[in-house]
Protein backbone atom coordinates (compact mmCIF):
# COMPACT_ATOMS: atom_id res chain seq x y z
CA UNK A 1 0.00 0.00 0.00
CA UNK A 2 2.94 2.10 1.05
CA UNK A 3 4.79 1.88 -2.17
CA UNK A 4 1.63 2.32 -4.41
CA UNK A 5 1.74 5.54 -2.71
CA UNK A 6 4.77 6.83 -2.81
CA UNK A 7 4.75 5.48 -6.63
CA UNK A 8 1.75 8.23 -7.34
CA UNK A 9 3.41 10.95 -5.70
CA UNK A 10 6.61 10.44 -7.69
CA UNK A 11 4.50 10.05 -10.93
CA UNK A 12 2.54 13.18 -10.24
CA UNK A 13 6.13 15.21 -9.35
CA UNK A 14 7.66 13.24 -12.69
CA UNK A 15 4.63 15.15 -14.59
CA UNK A 16 4.74 18.70 -13.02
CA UNK A 17 8.85 19.11 -13.52
CA UNK A 18 8.21 18.25 -17.15
CA UNK A 19 5.22 20.97 -17.15
CA UNK A 20 7.96 23.59 -15.37
CA UNK A 21 10.26 22.39 -18.54
CA UNK A 22 7.81 23.02 -20.74
CA UNK A 23 6.49 26.65 -19.98
CA UNK A 24 10.36 27.27 -19.56
CA UNK A 25 10.72 26.08 -22.99
CA UNK A 26 8.25 28.25 -23.89
CA UNK A 27 9.16 31.25 -22.43
CA UNK A 28 5.60 32.79 -23.26
CA UNK A 29 3.47 33.31 -20.17
CA UNK A 30 0.58 34.43 -22.34
CA UNK A 31 0.57 31.21 -24.61
CA UNK A 32 1.41 28.68 -21.76
CA UNK A 33 2.51 28.98 -17.63
CA UNK A 34 3.78 26.18 -15.94
CA UNK A 35 2.72 24.97 -12.37
CA UNK A 36 5.12 27.52 -10.22
CA UNK A 37 3.10 30.78 -11.95
CA UNK A 38 -0.53 28.76 -11.28
CA UNK A 39 0.50 28.21 -7.62
CA UNK A 40 1.22 31.84 -7.53
CA UNK A 41 -1.91 32.89 -8.98
CA UNK A 42 -4.03 30.35 -6.83
CA UNK A 43 -2.30 31.75 -3.52
CA UNK A 44 -3.20 34.97 -4.65
CA UNK A 45 -6.42 34.65 -4.60
CA UNK A 46 -7.42 31.85 -2.03
CA UNK A 47 -6.91 34.46 1.31
CA UNK A 48 -9.84 36.62 -0.40
CA UNK A 49 -13.64 36.30 0.59
CA UNK A 50 -14.65 36.71 -3.27
CA UNK A 51 -12.65 33.20 -4.08
CA UNK A 52 -14.94 31.04 -1.61
CA UNK A 53 -17.58 33.22 -2.89
CA UNK A 54 -17.45 31.93 -6.12
CA UNK A 55 -16.95 28.42 -5.33
CA UNK A 56 -19.58 28.14 -3.05
CA UNK A 57 -21.73 30.00 -5.66
CA UNK A 58 -20.77 27.62 -8.63
CA UNK A 59 -20.74 24.66 -6.66
CA UNK A 60 -24.60 25.36 -5.07
CA UNK A 61 -25.77 25.84 -8.43
CA UNK A 62 -23.43 22.85 -10.26
CA UNK A 63 -24.54 20.71 -7.22
CA UNK A 64 -27.82 21.76 -7.07
CA UNK A 65 -27.96 20.99 -10.54
CA UNK A 66 -27.07 16.82 -10.23
CA UNK A 67 -28.96 16.39 -7.18
CA UNK A 68 -32.49 17.50 -9.05
CA UNK A 69 -31.18 15.56 -12.09
CA UNK A 70 -30.58 12.34 -9.66
CA UNK A 71 -33.95 12.70 -7.69
CA UNK A 72 -35.85 13.70 -11.19
CA UNK A 73 -33.77 10.31 -12.93
CA UNK A 74 -34.79 7.82 -10.32
CA UNK A 75 -38.40 8.59 -9.82
CA UNK A 76 -38.72 8.67 -14.00
CA UNK A 77 -37.25 5.54 -13.86
CA UNK A 78 -39.78 4.17 -10.76
CA UNK A 79 -42.16 5.64 -12.89
CA UNK A 80 -41.46 4.47 -16.32
CA UNK A 81 -40.40 0.29 -14.78
CA UNK A 82 -43.76 0.18 -13.58
CA UNK A 83 -46.14 1.40 -16.52
CA UNK A 84 -45.07 0.62 -19.69
CA UNK A 85 -46.77 3.58 -21.82
CA UNK A 86 -44.99 5.78 -19.66
CA UNK A 87 -41.59 4.34 -20.31
CA UNK A 88 -42.88 4.86 -24.25
CA UNK A 89 -44.01 8.44 -23.55
CA UNK A 90 -40.32 9.40 -22.23
CA UNK A 91 -38.40 7.76 -24.74
CA UNK A 92 -38.36 10.46 -27.22
CA UNK A 93 -37.69 13.33 -24.63
CA UNK A 94 -34.90 11.42 -23.21
CA UNK A 95 -33.16 10.37 -26.54
CA UNK A 96 -33.28 13.95 -27.23
CA UNK A 97 -31.53 15.27 -25.00
CA UNK A 98 -28.43 12.80 -25.20
CA UNK A 99 -28.04 13.04 -28.28
CA UNK A 100 -28.68 16.96 -28.78
CA UNK A 101 -25.25 19.12 -28.14
CA UNK A 102 -25.07 21.25 -24.83
CA UNK A 103 -24.32 24.21 -26.55
CA UNK A 104 -27.66 24.38 -28.25
CA UNK A 105 -29.21 23.78 -24.74
CA UNK A 106 -27.28 26.36 -23.32
CA UNK A 107 -28.11 28.84 -25.97
CA UNK A 108 -31.63 28.19 -25.86
CA UNK A 109 -31.56 28.12 -22.09
CA UNK A 110 -29.89 31.32 -21.86
CA UNK A 111 -33.18 32.97 -23.84
CA UNK A 112 -35.57 31.13 -21.62
CA UNK A 113 -33.95 31.39 -18.21
CA UNK A 114 -31.26 34.24 -18.45
CA UNK A 115 -27.79 33.49 -16.77
CA UNK A 116 -28.18 33.14 -13.49
CA UNK A 117 -30.01 29.91 -13.01
CA UNK A 118 -28.65 28.56 -16.72
CA UNK A 119 -25.71 26.43 -15.06
CA UNK A 120 -28.38 24.78 -12.78
CA UNK A 121 -30.91 23.77 -16.03
CA UNK A 122 -28.05 22.64 -18.05
CA UNK A 123 -26.69 20.63 -15.48
CA UNK A 124 -30.02 19.38 -14.94
CA UNK A 125 -30.74 18.43 -18.56
CA UNK A 126 -26.85 16.63 -18.84
CA UNK A 127 -27.20 14.33 -15.59
CA UNK A 128 -30.86 12.85 -16.13
CA UNK A 129 -30.28 10.99 -19.23
CA UNK A 130 -27.44 9.15 -17.65
CA UNK A 131 -29.41 8.80 -14.37
CA UNK A 132 -32.90 7.57 -15.72
CA UNK A 133 -31.34 5.10 -18.46
CA UNK A 134 -29.05 3.25 -15.46
CA UNK A 135 -31.49 3.06 -13.13
CA UNK A 136 -34.06 1.75 -15.95
CA UNK A 137 -31.66 -0.77 -16.74
CA UNK A 138 -31.05 -1.78 -12.85
CA UNK A 139 -34.62 -2.23 -12.44
CA UNK A 140 -35.27 -4.21 -15.59
CA UNK A 141 -32.19 -6.41 -13.65
CA UNK A 142 -34.54 -7.20 -11.06
CA UNK A 143 -34.72 -10.81 -10.24
CA UNK A 144 -38.54 -11.88 -11.63
CA UNK A 145 -38.01 -15.18 -9.16
CA UNK A 146 -37.68 -12.80 -6.37
CA UNK A 147 -40.48 -10.56 -7.05
CA UNK A 148 -42.59 -13.51 -7.54
CA UNK A 149 -41.59 -14.58 -3.96
CA UNK A 150 -42.51 -11.34 -2.62
CA UNK A 151 -45.97 -11.32 -3.92
CA UNK A 152 -46.46 -14.51 -2.38
CA UNK A 153 -45.51 -13.83 1.16
CA UNK A 154 -47.26 -9.84 0.95
CA UNK A 155 -43.77 -8.41 1.35
CA UNK A 156 -44.15 -4.93 2.46
CA UNK A 157 -43.35 -2.63 -0.36
CA UNK A 158 -40.28 -1.24 1.72
CA UNK A 159 -39.16 -4.08 2.01
CA UNK A 160 -39.29 -4.90 -1.64
CA UNK A 161 -37.32 -1.29 -2.84
CA UNK A 162 -34.51 -2.11 -0.13
CA UNK A 163 -33.99 -5.99 0.12
CA UNK A 164 -35.04 -7.00 -3.86
CA UNK A 165 -34.82 -3.80 -5.92
CA UNK A 166 -32.01 -1.97 -4.32
CA UNK A 167 -29.41 -5.19 -4.88
CA UNK A 168 -30.21 -5.07 -8.44
CA UNK A 169 -30.09 -1.25 -8.78
CA UNK A 170 -27.08 -0.07 -6.88
CA UNK A 171 -24.33 -1.60 -9.58
CA UNK A 172 -26.02 0.70 -11.90
CA UNK A 173 -26.88 3.42 -9.87
CA UNK A 174 -23.06 3.69 -8.59
CA UNK A 175 -22.28 3.23 -12.39
CA UNK A 176 -24.27 6.24 -13.58
CA UNK A 177 -23.45 8.57 -11.27
CA UNK A 178 -19.69 8.02 -11.93
CA UNK A 179 -20.10 9.37 -15.33
CA UNK A 180 -22.81 11.89 -14.66
CA UNK A 181 -20.92 13.74 -11.96
CA UNK A 182 -17.76 14.38 -14.58
CA UNK A 183 -20.46 15.37 -16.86
CA UNK A 184 -22.53 17.58 -14.52
CA UNK A 185 -19.33 19.80 -13.73
CA UNK A 186 -18.02 20.25 -17.64
CA UNK A 187 -21.71 20.96 -18.71
CA UNK A 188 -22.14 23.32 -15.95
CA UNK A 189 -18.79 25.33 -15.83
CA UNK A 190 -19.26 25.09 -19.66
CA UNK A 191 -22.63 27.02 -19.49
CA UNK A 192 -21.43 29.80 -16.74
CA UNK A 193 -18.82 30.56 -19.11
CA UNK A 194 -21.01 31.10 -21.62
CA UNK A 195 -23.86 32.56 -19.65
CA UNK A 196 -21.07 34.97 -17.36
CA UNK A 197 -23.31 34.95 -13.79
CA UNK A 198 -21.77 37.16 -10.95
CA UNK A 199 -19.73 35.44 -8.97
CA UNK A 200 -18.89 32.15 -10.48
CA UNK A 201 -16.09 30.01 -11.76
CA UNK A 202 -17.24 30.58 -15.15
CA UNK A 203 -17.56 34.48 -14.91
CA UNK A 204 -13.87 34.21 -13.58
CA UNK A 205 -13.15 32.14 -16.78
CA UNK A 206 -13.92 34.59 -19.04
CA UNK A 207 -12.44 37.61 -17.31
CA UNK A 208 -9.18 35.26 -17.41
CA UNK A 209 -9.61 34.70 -20.91
CA UNK A 210 -10.26 38.66 -21.74
CA UNK A 211 -7.31 39.85 -19.95
CA UNK A 212 -5.38 36.99 -21.40
CA UNK A 213 -4.41 35.97 -17.92
CA UNK A 214 -3.18 32.08 -18.25
CA UNK A 215 -1.73 31.78 -14.71
CA UNK A 216 -5.49 32.86 -13.86
CA UNK A 217 -7.29 30.91 -16.28
CA UNK A 218 -5.13 27.65 -14.87
CA UNK A 219 -5.76 28.34 -11.46
CA UNK A 220 -9.36 27.84 -12.01
CA UNK A 221 -8.93 25.12 -13.79
CA UNK A 222 -7.22 23.83 -10.83
CA UNK A 223 -10.02 24.74 -8.72
CA UNK A 224 -12.60 23.24 -10.74
CA UNK A 225 -11.02 19.55 -10.77
CA UNK A 226 -10.27 19.81 -6.89
CA UNK A 227 -13.93 20.91 -6.24
CA UNK A 228 -15.39 18.34 -8.44
CA UNK A 229 -13.43 15.53 -7.29
CA UNK A 230 -14.31 16.46 -3.75
CA UNK A 231 -17.68 16.19 -4.23
CA UNK A 232 -17.53 13.44 -6.12
CA UNK A 233 -16.16 11.43 -3.62
CA UNK A 234 -18.76 12.96 -0.84
CA UNK A 235 -21.73 11.72 -3.25
CA UNK A 236 -20.41 8.38 -3.69
CA UNK A 237 -19.15 8.03 -0.51
CA UNK A 238 -22.74 8.83 0.84
CA UNK A 239 -23.75 6.59 -2.45
CA UNK A 240 -22.02 3.42 -1.03
CA UNK A 241 -23.20 3.56 2.29
CA UNK A 242 -26.55 2.06 0.82
CA UNK A 243 -24.81 -0.78 -0.64
CA UNK A 244 -22.68 -1.48 2.20
CA UNK A 245 -24.21 -4.83 3.42
CA UNK A 246 -24.35 -5.87 -0.11
CA UNK A 247 -20.70 -6.01 -1.13
CA UNK A 248 -20.97 -2.65 -3.35
CA UNK A 249 -18.91 -0.08 -2.39
CA UNK A 250 -17.32 3.37 -4.56
CA UNK A 251 -13.65 3.54 -4.67
CA UNK A 252 -11.78 1.19 -2.17
CA UNK A 253 -11.88 -2.72 -1.91
CA UNK A 254 -15.40 -4.12 -0.82
CA UNK A 255 -16.33 -5.52 2.40
CA UNK A 256 -12.40 -4.64 3.20
CA UNK A 257 -14.10 -3.23 6.47
CA UNK A 258 -16.40 -6.53 7.01
CA UNK A 259 -13.93 -8.81 6.92
CA UNK A 260 -11.56 -7.54 9.56
CA UNK A 261 -14.06 -7.34 12.20
CA UNK A 262 -16.12 -10.08 14.06
CA UNK A 263 -15.79 -13.81 14.47
CA UNK A 264 -14.75 -16.23 11.68
CA UNK A 265 -14.45 -12.88 9.52
CA UNK A 266 -17.81 -12.19 9.85
CA UNK A 267 -18.76 -8.49 10.80
CA UNK A 268 -21.13 -8.08 13.35
CA UNK A 269 -23.76 -6.52 11.26
CA UNK A 270 -27.02 -3.85 11.92
CA UNK A 271 -29.58 -6.75 12.36
CA UNK A 272 -32.66 -6.00 10.84
CA UNK A 273 -35.27 -4.27 13.45
CA UNK A 274 -37.21 -7.39 14.80
CA UNK A 275 -40.57 -5.23 15.03
CA UNK A 276 -42.34 -8.86 15.13
CA UNK A 277 -44.42 -11.12 17.47
CA UNK A 278 -44.58 -14.76 17.64
CA UNK A 279 -48.49 -15.20 17.28
CA UNK A 280 -50.81 -18.53 17.64
CA UNK A 281 -53.15 -19.04 15.31
CA UNK A 282 -56.63 -17.43 15.68
CA UNK A 283 -58.76 -19.82 13.88
CA UNK A 284 -58.48 -22.14 11.02
CA UNK A 285 -57.87 -21.49 7.58
CA UNK A 286 -60.88 -22.34 5.12
CA UNK A 287 -61.07 -24.99 2.89
CA UNK A 288 -59.30 -25.05 -0.51
CA UNK A 289 -61.66 -25.95 -3.76
CA UNK A 290 -60.00 -26.45 -6.93
CA UNK A 291 -62.73 -27.08 -9.62
CA UNK A 292 -61.86 -28.76 -13.11
CA UNK A 293 -58.63 -26.49 -13.80
CA UNK A 294 -56.97 -25.94 -17.14
CA UNK A 295 -53.84 -24.24 -18.34
CA UNK A 296 -51.59 -24.70 -21.65
CA UNK A 297 -48.78 -23.22 -22.42
CA UNK A 298 -48.89 -22.78 -26.17
CA UNK A 299 -51.26 -24.79 -26.86
CA UNK A 300 -49.64 -27.38 -24.83
CA UNK A 301 -52.17 -28.56 -22.69
CA UNK A 302 -50.40 -28.99 -19.11
CA UNK A 303 -53.76 -29.20 -16.95
CA UNK A 304 -57.05 -30.81 -18.23
CA UNK A 305 -59.54 -30.43 -15.76
CA UNK A 306 -58.23 -31.48 -12.25
CA UNK A 307 -60.53 -30.83 -9.31
CA UNK A 308 -59.32 -30.83 -5.86
CA UNK A 309 -60.22 -30.13 -2.25
CA UNK A 310 -57.68 -29.49 0.81
CA UNK A 311 -58.90 -29.16 4.28
CA UNK A 312 -57.74 -26.91 7.20
CA UNK A 313 -55.12 -28.97 9.32
CA UNK A 314 -54.87 -31.46 6.14
CA UNK A 315 -51.57 -32.69 5.51
CA UNK A 316 -51.20 -33.39 1.47
CA UNK A 317 -48.14 -34.48 -1.14
CA UNK A 318 -49.11 -34.14 -4.79
CA UNK A 319 -46.94 -37.06 -6.56
CA UNK A 320 -46.64 -37.49 -9.92
CA UNK A 321 -44.42 -37.68 -13.24
CA UNK A 322 -42.46 -34.55 -14.41
CA UNK A 323 -44.40 -32.44 -16.65
CA UNK A 324 -47.36 -33.53 -15.33
CA UNK A 325 -48.38 -29.93 -14.01
CA UNK A 326 -47.47 -30.38 -10.22
CA UNK A 327 -45.78 -26.88 -10.13
CA UNK A 328 -48.26 -25.05 -12.30
CA UNK A 329 -50.91 -26.20 -10.36
CA UNK A 330 -48.96 -24.64 -7.23
CA UNK A 331 -48.39 -21.52 -9.22
CA UNK A 332 -52.08 -21.10 -9.91
CA UNK A 333 -52.87 -21.62 -6.23
CA UNK A 334 -49.76 -18.67 -5.26
CA UNK A 335 -51.89 -16.18 -8.07
CA UNK A 336 -48.70 -15.99 -9.72
CA UNK A 337 -50.48 -17.56 -13.06
CA UNK A 338 -54.30 -17.22 -14.00
CA UNK A 339 -56.06 -20.52 -15.24
CA UNK A 340 -57.54 -21.15 -18.84
CA UNK A 341 -60.48 -22.35 -17.22
CA UNK A 342 -61.88 -23.95 -13.92
CA UNK A 343 -62.03 -21.77 -10.44
CA UNK A 344 -59.91 -22.21 -7.35
CA UNK A 345 -61.97 -20.50 -4.10
CA UNK A 346 -60.72 -20.06 -0.68
CA UNK A 347 -57.20 -19.38 -1.70
CA UNK A 348 -57.98 -15.21 -0.39
CA UNK A 349 -59.10 -16.43 3.12
CA UNK A 350 -56.05 -18.03 3.42
CA UNK A 351 -52.21 -16.41 4.03
CA UNK A 352 -50.00 -18.33 2.36
CA UNK A 353 -46.56 -19.37 2.92
CA UNK A 354 -44.24 -21.41 0.98
CA UNK A 355 -41.03 -22.86 -0.89
CA UNK A 356 -40.31 -22.65 -4.10
CA UNK A 357 -38.59 -25.08 -6.68
CA UNK A 358 -35.78 -22.54 -6.31
CA UNK A 359 -34.57 -21.16 -2.63
CA UNK A 360 -35.70 -17.87 -3.82
CA UNK A 361 -33.54 -16.30 -0.60
CA UNK A 362 -32.18 -12.84 -0.52
CA UNK A 363 -28.29 -14.21 -0.65
CA UNK A 364 -26.32 -11.39 1.15
CA UNK A 365 -28.82 -11.76 4.67
CA UNK A 366 -28.47 -14.55 7.00
CA UNK A 367 -31.49 -17.20 6.93
CA UNK A 368 -32.67 -15.03 10.28
CA UNK A 369 -33.29 -11.34 8.32
CA UNK A 370 -34.46 -13.80 4.58
CA UNK A 371 -37.21 -14.52 7.37
CA UNK A 372 -38.26 -11.47 8.77
CA UNK A 373 -37.99 -8.99 5.44
CA UNK A 374 -41.16 -11.41 4.46
CA UNK A 375 -42.57 -10.79 7.93
CA UNK A 376 -46.33 -8.57 7.37
CA UNK A 377 -48.83 -7.61 9.69
CA UNK A 378 -49.48 -10.88 10.05
CA UNK A 379 -46.37 -11.80 12.27
CA UNK A 380 -44.60 -15.07 12.69
CA UNK A 381 -45.58 -18.99 14.07
CA UNK A 382 -42.76 -19.34 15.56
CA UNK A 383 -39.36 -17.46 16.70
CA UNK A 384 -37.29 -17.24 13.63
CA UNK A 385 -34.16 -17.53 15.17
CA UNK A 386 -35.10 -20.32 17.04
CA UNK A 387 -36.55 -21.93 13.99
CA UNK A 388 -33.53 -21.50 11.86
CA UNK A 389 -31.08 -22.79 14.57
CA UNK A 390 -32.80 -25.56 14.60
CA UNK A 391 -33.14 -26.38 10.82
CA UNK A 392 -29.12 -25.30 10.05
CA UNK A 393 -27.57 -25.30 13.07
CA UNK A 394 -26.00 -22.52 15.78
CA UNK A 395 -23.09 -22.11 13.15
CA UNK A 396 -25.15 -21.18 9.90
CA UNK A 397 -27.84 -18.97 11.79
CA UNK A 398 -25.80 -15.64 10.94
CA UNK A 399 -23.95 -16.14 7.85
CA UNK A 400 -24.98 -14.67 4.80
CA UNK A 401 -27.10 -17.05 2.60
CA UNK A 402 -24.27 -16.90 -0.07
CA UNK A 403 -22.17 -18.58 1.81
CA UNK A 404 -24.36 -21.72 2.64
CA UNK A 405 -24.41 -25.06 1.16
CA UNK A 406 -27.09 -25.72 -1.03
CA UNK A 407 -28.80 -28.14 1.41
CA UNK A 408 -28.46 -25.05 4.38
CA UNK A 409 -30.02 -23.20 1.82
CA UNK A 410 -33.11 -25.60 1.46
CA UNK A 411 -33.50 -25.52 4.80
CA UNK A 412 -33.34 -21.78 5.01
CA UNK A 413 -36.51 -21.49 2.49
CA UNK A 414 -38.24 -24.04 4.81
CA UNK A 415 -37.56 -22.07 7.90
CA UNK A 416 -38.92 -19.08 6.48
CA UNK A 417 -41.79 -20.79 5.14
CA UNK A 418 -42.78 -22.44 8.58
CA UNK A 419 -41.81 -19.15 10.56
CA UNK A 420 -44.29 -16.64 8.69
CA UNK A 421 -47.63 -16.89 10.19
CA UNK A 422 -49.96 -18.59 7.63
CA UNK A 423 -52.34 -20.67 7.18
CA UNK A 424 -51.67 -23.09 3.64
CA UNK A 425 -48.18 -23.94 3.37
CA UNK A 426 -46.57 -24.95 -0.11
CA UNK A 427 -43.61 -27.00 -0.54
CA UNK A 428 -42.48 -27.40 -4.21
CA UNK A 429 -39.85 -30.26 -3.64
CA UNK A 430 -38.83 -29.02 -0.56
CA UNK A 431 -36.33 -31.69 0.71
CA UNK A 432 -34.35 -32.03 -2.70
CA UNK A 433 -30.84 -32.02 -2.10
CA UNK A 434 -31.20 -33.35 1.68
CA UNK A 435 -29.47 -36.64 2.99
CA UNK A 436 -31.63 -39.07 4.54
CA UNK A 437 -30.78 -38.47 8.47
CA UNK A 438 -31.06 -34.69 7.90
CA UNK A 439 -34.26 -35.05 5.80
CA UNK A 440 -35.72 -37.33 7.71
CA UNK A 441 -34.76 -34.07 11.12
CA UNK A 442 -36.49 -31.45 8.95
CA UNK A 443 -39.52 -33.62 8.08
CA UNK A 444 -40.14 -33.94 11.77
CA UNK A 445 -39.39 -29.97 12.10
CA UNK A 446 -41.78 -29.54 9.59
CA UNK A 447 -44.47 -31.45 11.21
CA UNK A 448 -43.86 -29.81 14.81
CA UNK A 449 -44.39 -26.37 13.44
CA UNK A 450 -47.15 -27.07 11.39
CA UNK A 451 -49.53 -26.23 14.22
CA UNK A 452 -53.10 -26.38 12.20
CA UNK A 453 -51.95 -24.85 9.39
CA UNK A 454 -52.81 -26.76 6.20
CA UNK A 455 -49.65 -28.73 4.32
CA UNK A 456 -49.40 -29.27 0.63
CA UNK A 457 -46.37 -30.87 -0.56
CA UNK A 458 -44.99 -31.81 -4.20
CA UNK A 459 -42.28 -34.40 -4.27
CA UNK A 460 -41.46 -37.48 -5.98
CA UNK A 461 -40.97 -39.75 -3.22
CA UNK A 462 -43.26 -41.83 -1.35
CA UNK A 463 -41.11 -42.11 1.77
CA UNK A 464 -41.51 -38.08 2.28
CA UNK A 465 -45.59 -38.49 2.09
CA UNK A 466 -44.87 -41.58 4.99
CA UNK A 467 -42.74 -39.60 6.92
CA UNK A 468 -45.18 -37.04 6.84
CA UNK A 469 -48.43 -39.01 7.48
CA UNK A 470 -49.81 -36.82 4.67
CA UNK A 471 -52.43 -38.02 2.56
CA UNK A 472 -51.27 -38.59 -1.06
CA UNK A 473 -52.27 -36.85 -4.10
CA UNK A 474 -51.23 -38.88 -7.60
CA UNK A 475 -51.69 -35.78 -10.36
CA UNK A 476 -52.92 -37.50 -14.01
CA UNK A 477 -54.27 -35.97 -16.76
CA UNK A 478 -57.81 -36.54 -16.84
CA UNK A 479 -57.80 -36.01 -12.79
CA UNK A 480 -56.15 -36.30 -9.36
CA UNK A 481 -56.64 -39.74 -7.74
CA UNK A 482 -56.80 -39.80 -3.74
CA UNK A 483 -54.91 -42.34 -2.08
CA UNK A 484 -55.29 -43.06 1.59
Amino acid sequence: MKKTYFRRIAILLIWLVLWQLASAAIRNKIIFVGPWETACALVSQVHTTEFWRTILSSFLRIAGGFLAAFLAGILAAALAGRYALLKEFLEPPVALLQSVPVASFVILALIWIGSENLSVLITLLVVFPVIYRNVLEGISQTDPKMLEMARVFRMKSRNRLWYIYRPALMPYLLAGSRISLGMAWKSGVAAEVIGVPDCSIGEKLYMAKIYLSTAELFAWTFVIIAVSRLFEWLFLSGLGLLSRDLGQRSGTDPGKKDRADGKNGYSERRRISPGWKVKTADKAGQPVHIGHIQKSYRDNPVLTGESLVLEPGGKYCLMGPSGQGKTTLLRLMMGLEDPDGGQITGITENRISTVFQEDRLCEYLDSVDNCRIVCGKQGFSADPESLCRALLGEEAVHRPVRELSGGMKRRAAIARALAVRSDLILMDEPFTGLDEDTKRRVIGIVSSHLRGRTLLVVTHQREDAELLEAQVLQLKRTDIIIHN
